[in-house]
């Protein structure tokens, strides 16, 4: 295969970025399997015009991002899939799709200052009459919807929240970047969509969706409640999880 047509840069963003995105493409695409050597870092150095370093850091991110696995003296390997369990791991949308080579949008939909009513209330730990900001949103990869995002932030919790209008930044990646967390609690549903859930996620009424609802702790108070709804058909992340990375 002739891997210098394969490997191209996109010309978005930092050249150590475009390098991981190019390397990615062929793998998400299973152009290089399980197992393949990645072309050695002397030859993507002299290909991408680029520095020892830049090629390293595209690299060694790609490792710990679980792309790639990293032999001194022998070079660079497609990794294995990550295990299925990997669906319960945090994942920030906003990294981890381009990451993967595609197009990130976020879209919110609404948000508002509300009471959460008895049962959020008691998901969130609070009184049926504090405020919340709930804020509905999708993301999106390559066009398509991949996540619909409803979300309760605790305002007791983080107050600043209350006048944020995250238009252009999804709650999620706000937090992840902002607030700090010692705990996260999943639970894990397959639904079919209803016509307006449907509607919003740009799917036919009907079908298959993961639903994964998830609450945040720092220490004992829970600082956000979500509730993440991805279309069958579309979602399909597996991410290496470290505290601290994202919520």
């Amino acid at each position: 295969m002739n891997w210098q047509a394969t490997l191209q840069l996109d010309g978005s963003g930092p050249l150590y970025e475009q390098i991981k995105r190019a390397i990615v493409r062929p793998i998400r695409g299973s152009l290089w399997k399980p197992g393949d050597r990645i072309p050695p870092e002397h030859d993507l150095l002299r290909h991408f015009q680029a520095s020892r370093m830049t090629i390293n850091r595209a690299l060694r991110e790609l490792a710990e991002e679980g792309y790639v696995t990293r032999h001194r003296r022998v070079g660079s390997f497609v990794a294995s899939p990550p295990a299925p369990t990997a669906i319960l791991d945090i994942v920030d949308m906003a990294t981890i799709i381009p990451s993967r080579g595609q197009h990130y949008r976020y879209e919110r939909i609404s948000r508002d200052i509300v009471k959460p009513g008895h049962e959020l209330a008691t998901r969130l730990g609070i009184g049926p009459d504090e405020e919340v900001c709930r804020v509905v949103g999708r993301h999106f990869a390559d066009g398509e919807i991949v996540e619909l995002e409803e979300r309760w932030i605790n305002l007791t919790a983080v107050p600043e929240a209350a006048t944020l209008p995250f238009d252009d930044v999804s709650p999620n990646h706000w937090l992840v970047s902002h607030v700090p967390w010692t705990e996260a609690e999943h639970t894990i549903s397959a639904i079919s969509a209803d016509a307006g859930l449907a509607s919003a996620l740009g799917c036919p009424a009907g079908a298959a969706c993961l639903l994964l609802e998830r609450r945040t702790f720092l220490d004992d108070q829970v600082v956000t409640f979500a509730r993440l709804t991805h279309p069958g058909s579309r979602h399909r992340l597996t991410e290496r999880f470290k505290p601290g990375s994202s919520r």
